[in-house]
């Protein structure tokens, strides 16, 4: 996990040429903990990480949401730097070998091949306004709270209609969502489904009930707004976050304006709770 998380960040830094010294807090939010016999999940991957890749003037600590991990991440990173706090700070998130092919079965039962092959890993650097890079809205930040409920119309209800109402948008005004983007070469086969289908057409189902579209536009819809699954299934990495780099991309170059980045995860995992998140 901590290896390839530092390769993210490292390529990170490389690519776009940035002095790791510049760095000041590092948030890792990958799903696995570290620990000992006494203390079984403490940390710290974020300054571990750090430390490998150089960012001698940075701190860190690590951010356990599950599969939102990389989302809620963000948001505190954007808070950090809006508030003055830092002035660079990247959110990094690697993966472990625990997590790599972990429904096998399901897929060998069915004479597939394990496709799960890849050790996925994530690096974000969030900075000051340059007046060029998109920009991280932390006006209207979608909360699934302790008292919504955990069905699905009230966790799209918190985390896409009501976001989009205070801002005074529409559903249509969001280029693209991002939601689970997991490869559904990978989950069908593993009786999950096609997830990102599925929560586009509910993204679209709410769009009718608004009275924006019709049902009979809900198809176009999803082909307009929303895209295939081409993610690596490993729960942290799937969240919303691998289109972020194409959406950069896409806004740069003038071919989109904003998108929404939308992560689901269970709580429940731990069984200390039976609330989801987003």
């Amino acid at each position: 996990c901590k290896a390839s998380a530092t390769i993210a960040l490292r390529t990170l830094l490389s690519m776009d040429g940035i002095d790791a010294g510049e760095i000041t807090y590092v948030i890792n939010s990958g799903e696995e903990a570290v620990g000992e016999r006494y203390q079984r999940g403490g940390g710290n991957l974020g300054k571990a990480i750090a430390e490998m890749c150089g960012c001698t003037a940075a701190t860190g600590a690590d951010v356990k949401a599950f599969c939102c991990g990389p989302v809620h991440a963000l948001v505190m990173a954007g808070a950090l730097v809006n508030s003055g706090v830092f002035r660079q700070v990247a959110v990094v998130g690697g993966c472990s070998l625990a997590k790599l092919g972990m429904k096998f079965r399901s897929h060998l039962d069915k004479d597939q091949p394990v496709l799960e092959d890849v050790l996925a890993a994530v690096a974000i650097l969030v900075g000051e306004d340059d007046g060029t890079s998109p920009r991280l809205r932390l006006d209207s930040v979608g909360r699934h709270t302790v008292g919504a409920g955990s069905s699905q119309q009230a966790i799209f209800q918190c985390l896409v209609s009501e976001p989009l109402d205070r801002l005074g948008m529409r559903f249509q005004d969001v280029d693209k969502y991002a939601t689970e983007l997991h490869n559904p070469e990978v989950t069908e086969p593993g009786g999950s489904g096609n997830v990102p289908l599925l929560n586009y057409r509910l993204i679209a189902a709410m769009a009718t009930l608004n009275e924006e579209i019709a049902r009979a536009d809900i198809p176009r819809f999803v082909e307009r707004h929303g895209m295939p699954g081409f993610s690596p299934t490993q729960g942290h990495i799937a969240s919303a976050v691998p289109f972020l780099g194409h959406a950069v991309d896409r806004i740069l170059a003038g071919k989109m304006e904003r998108a929404m980045f939308l992560a689901k995860g269970s709580l429940f995992l731990g069984r200390m709770t039976q609330l989801s998140d987003g």
